[in-house]
């Protein structure tokens, strides 16, 4: 398959500009419900744009942003433009700068945070200095004047036992609900099991992603809230740059945005949402 590159997203124009799928359902009783978050956003703008096209021409519907990356201000300028997409907050540890000065445990001699390897082979990782840092970023994109729908990690950093503790503080005290990061948890949430999966990853396709979703339909039947992680985009050279995933990432951005998936969704009567379902569903 050709690698789909930024440049090739003017020829798309039409198609970004439909309206968003709604799905009907056909049933009056409780419908599956179905979180597709595209993680990353931020990363680039080519990474920018696949999140945006894939929700407005597909299925994606909420997404988490990466403060301090190379497409942050491009990505906040998207967000406002549509205000329908849910956007929450992608907390990294193992990429880029921090935003924080004078961290000591989190860094590498060159002021970049640790590679994925070095920071989960890290047990002297200082708790006050994540909390420190993931702090700056949360108030960093409250000021941008965006309202986060949920917390979740660059490489599930905050699932770093020294982490842990930290995110559950911070999710408290700010009152933002975070992606769990472990798949085989299933949360009750109401009438509502929620779980969260990453097994849409790698060598992906469209029969993978509806093995997931009809998994857990038969598994826990329609009162089942799914979250499923994605990483649409176009290649451009900062993912290049950024990424070793990246012509999976179009594919994925193909699939999310097919008329198939839409279809087959609709055929399972499953309804699309946000992270900010959870949030209506806990305080109802």
């Amino acid at each position: 398959m050709p690698t789909t590159c930024l440049n090739s997203r003017q020829h798309k124009n039409q198609r970004a500009e439909k309206e968003i799928s709604s799905f009907q359902l056909c049933h009056q009783g409780k419908s599956m419900k179905l979180i597709i978050n595209a993680d990353d956003f931020g990363l680039s703008p080519g990474v920018n744009y696949g999140i945006i096209d894939a929700f407005r021409s597909g299925v994606v519907r909420s997404t988490t942003m990466m403060i301090g990356m190379p497409g942050e201000a491009h990505g906040v300028e998207l967000a406002k433009a549509n205000p329908q997409l849910a956007v929450g907050i992608h907390l990294r540890l193992t990429a880029g700068k921090p935003l924080c000065k004078n961290l000591t445990t989190l860094v590498d001699s060159s002021g970049q945070f640790l590679d994925q390897l070095s920071f989960y082979s890290n047990n002297t990782l200082c708790p006050k200095e994540i909390e420190q840092e993931f702090r700056a970023q949360i108030e960093h994109f409250i000021g941008l004047g965006l309202t986060p729908s949920h917390l979740d990690g660059h490489h599930h950093c905050y699932g770093h036992p020294i982490a842990q503790p930290v995110i559950k503080q911070l999710s408290t005290e700010y009152g933002i609900p975070y992606r769990t990061v472990d798949s085989s948890e299933v949360t009750q949430i109401r009438d509502y099991s929620y779980r969260f999966t990453d097994h849409f990853y790698g060598d992906v396709s469209l029969d993978m992603l509806l093995n997931i979703v009809d998994e857990e339909l038969n598994t826990r039947g329609h009162n089942t809230l799914l979250e499923v992680m994605c990483h649409p985009a176009y290649i451009d050279p900062e993912l290049m740059k950024a990424s070793s995933y990246t012509q999976a990432r179009v594919t994925e951005f193909e699939i999310l945005t097919s008329d198939a998936l839409t279809k087959a969704l609709q055929q399972r009567e499953i309804e699309l949402t946000d992270y900010n379902e959870v949030t209506r569903l806990r305080n109802a």
